[in-house]
């Protein structure tokens, strides 16, 4: 296996939004501390098997976006002398629930535990914020084979005994995702480095640039949605969507930044069509949707859409013509949710065709942009700067700031890209304002693909009060829709 070249730049992005060492510590020492108590619990005659699932377990979990978001670390509790036939779902879920609920008040822990539709949540109340999540199951089978039935309380035999469970097999996936990283090829180069043995390496030592991968679109994807995070793709399905996809491009290239490209320009290709619906399966346990929620409303399969449309586009993957080094800023931008970088990440001041300002400057305002779209029948939608957005559509900008009557409101518009070129309308110039029901509005329509720039000026008597910092307007191209795969 060729080694994949990671980039100093992406190494640094990649530290801005990883778990460190110590939280992976902590966490493992809070998940080692409730699983030694229900082992020596009433649940003991059930041989609980315990283990972790999900990011902490595959190693891609992130820091969270916001300074008062939470560590969410899932682990299973696998009740190994129990079969679906001794008990209803109700009473396995709440004979855990009543452990978790001591456990709770013997660690003197501020929340309650919280009963979720499949999990126990503790809740740690400190700097880091910990959410445990406890799911309770039994073994499908009397096979070793790591299916697990588990429980739902939305589920209308909840309360009866019965063989329909939710079926899962969290260790298949992770031995799944494990096997595709080549997990145990970077254990060992470490293990060869650090520690006298490979059982010694401390799994949340091991970094694949599969698990960076991952890492990296799940954070954009929660800056994405960070206003909307209902409509957030979940964890589980772009972990497995650029799973699918990493072998491939790993045979395309060495190079990390050609991989995550590749990966991110056949993401969609992972995804199935049954029935004529679009949905994403579990790789080791093929009955299992992972995007049920996408046949109950289409509104988050089109949140999903939108995002592949907005990664495709902040990793510039149709945009030849930019060098490296501004790839990595536009890249960069997409995973922070400061707002300062959320403005352009050129100096628009620098394009050629950017008219010098011709007022002199008092700058004593805050000025800033609010920004609509509106196409295909849509209502306006309020976009943030660098929003990807379609062709043919319709925009309307307003300024954001205090004592506006007193002001002139003008506008510059800075076009770039081949197509307003060839179109002679690369502009730099300023315009005024229209006025409707008593506000000043400036409206532009999406034309051409590329980055383009809007600022606001208040003017008075020929001075300028205040200036906005550029909106970017970055139009793409059509996003096809039919991209699912048949079986």
């Amino acid at each position: 296996m060729r080694d994949i070249v990671i980039q100093e730049e992406i190494k640094k992005l990649i530290e801005e939004i990883d778990v460190s060492d110590s939280n992976y510590e902590k966490a493992t020492n809070r998940y080692n501390s409730i699983a030694n108590y229900i082992k020596n619990s009433e649940l003991d005659v059930g041989k609980p098997d315990i283990y972790l699932q999900g990011s902490f377990k595959l190693g891609t979990a992130i820091k969270p976006l916001a300074e008062d978001g939470a560590y969410d670390i899932d682990i299973v509790c696998n009740l190994t002398k129990l079969r679906r036939e001794d008990q209803s779902q109700f009473s396995l879920k709440y004979n855990l629930g009543q452990v978790v609920k001591r456990y709770s008040k013997a660690q003197s822990m501020s929340n309650e535990p919280e009963e979720s539709k499949r999990c126990w949540t503790l809740k740690y109340v400190d700097e880091d914020n910990f959410h445990i999540d406890i799911l309770p199951s039994v073994p499908l089978n009397d096979k070793d084979d790591g299916y697990i039935a588990i429980t739902d309380k939305t589920k209308s035999n909840y309360f009866d005994v019965s063989y329909d469970w939710e079926i899962s097999n969290p260790k298949g996936y992770a031995q799944w995702f494990k096997d595709i990283s080549k997990y145990s090829i970077y254990r060992d180069k470490i293990a060869k480095r650090f520690y006298a043995s490979i059982e010694n390496v401390p799994e949340y030592k091991v970094r694949t640039p599969l698990q960076r991968i991952v890492q990296i679109l799940k954070r954009h994807a929660e800056v994405c949605f960070e206003d909307d995070i209902e409509h957030k793709p979940s964890s589980i399905i772009i972990t497995t969507l650029v799973a699918k996809q990493y072998q491939s491009a790993c045979l395309f290239s060495n190079d990390f930044f050609d991989v995550i490209t590749y990966i991110i320009e056949h993401l969609k290709e992972g995804i199935e069509n049954r029935n004529g619906s679009p949905c994403v399966c579990n790789p080791v346990n093929d009955a299992e949707i992972l995007s049920g929620k996408w046949d109950k409303d289409d509104s988050y399969f089109e949140a999903f859409k939108n995002w592949l449309i907005q990664l495709e586009s902040d990793f510039n993957l149709g945009n030849k013509d930019l060098i490296y080094t501004d790839k990595i800023k536009y890249i960069k931008r997409s995973l922070f949710k400061d707002r300062k970088k959320n403005f352009p990440v050129v100096n628009v001041s620098e394009i050629r065709h950017h008219k010098k300002p011709k007022w002199e400057e008092c700058l004593i305002e805050n000025v800033s942009i609010k920004a609509s779209y509106f196409r295909d029948g849509f209502m306006w939608k309020e976009i943030k700067s660098g929003t990807a957005l379609s062709k043919n559509g319709k925009l309307r900008f307003e300024v954001q700031a205090t004592g506006l009557r007193d002001y002139e409101i003008w506008w510059q518009v800075t076009n770039t890209g081949k197509e307003a070129e060839r179109a002679n309308s690369l502009r730099g110039d300023f315009y005024s304002s229209e006025l409707v029901e008593g506000k000043k509005f400036r409206k532009e329509s999406t034309l051409y693909t590329g980055h383009h720039y809007v600022e606001a000026y208040l003017i008075k008597n020929g001075v300028c009060y205040g200036k906005s910092l550029p909106f970017e307007v970055n139009i793409v191209d059509g996003f096809s829709l039919d991209f699912m795969r048949k079986r």
